[in-house]
């Protein structure tokens, strides 16, 4: 039986994964400055889904939207789970933030486990 994956294990995972998108350089600004402005390292987000946002969005911006979509992307399915209505229609002018999709996805898991 295979062991059971942390949420916060999942969301390092995906989140290594995900921002590998950006490129070395890109990608590296992004670490640099969480851990700078935060105190933190990127596979630690799990907690301060928002610190990783602003520190995309300072990055590069509008290509965040990108980054935070695949994340979730790879984090539902590392998770076992559906995509939610939310992550269905992300980018939509009603979307939840990302801080709430990803509190939204540890909510699920949490209840399925």
């Amino acid at each position: 039986m295979p062991k059971k994956i942390s949420f916060e294990e999942a969301f390092a995972q995906a989140t290594n994964e995900s921002i590998k998108i950006l490129g070395d350089v890109v990608s590296k600004i992004v670490t640099d400055y969480l851990e700078r402005k935060y105190s933190i390292r990127l596979a630690n987000t799990a907690n301060n889904p928002s610190a990783l946002d602003e520190a995309l969005d300072h990055a590069i911006d509008g290509g965040r939207t990108i980054v935070e979509r695949r994340l979730m992307n790879i984090l539902y399915e590392k998770l076992g789970l559906e995509r939610s209505l939310s992550e269905a229609n992300s980018g939509n002018m009603n979307t939840p933030s990302f801080e709430q999709r990803v509190n939204e996805a540890r909510g699920r898991y949490t209840i399925k486990s």
